[in-house]
């Protein structure tokens, strides 16, 4: 299973000492890739934080999918589990999704 921690931003442009990421940056796999990605909800605390210190702000949920070998790992807003799928297979059609 992949560890969300693996693509974590560590504060304000790379220096924690600096407050907060804002959000996290998206690693972009082949889009013929076949393999199997996590699909999981991402809860935010009341300030729009998630578990990592990684600043999201409020609004529709967050989601957060990646494969095994880190080569695919990125977030999105959806307003479901359904809407999140649709939308990392319409990146990867050929992808199977777990939880």
């Amino acid at each position: 299973m992949p560890d969300y921690k693996n693509n974590d931003p560590r504060g304000w442009c790379g220096d924690p000492s600096r407050g907060a990421a804002l959000g996290r940056s998206t690693i972009t796999g082949p889009a013929d890739f076949s393999g199997k990605l996590c699909l999981r909800k991402i809860r935010l605390d009341n300030g729009g934080y998630d578990p990592n210190g990684t600043y999201f702000g409020h609004g529709v949920p967050l989601y957060w999918y990646a494969d095994e070998e880190g080569e695919i790992d990125g977030m999105l807003r959806a307003s479901d589990r359904s809407d999140a799928r649709d939308q990392v297979l319409d990146l990867y059609p050929k992808a199977k999704i777990r939880r």
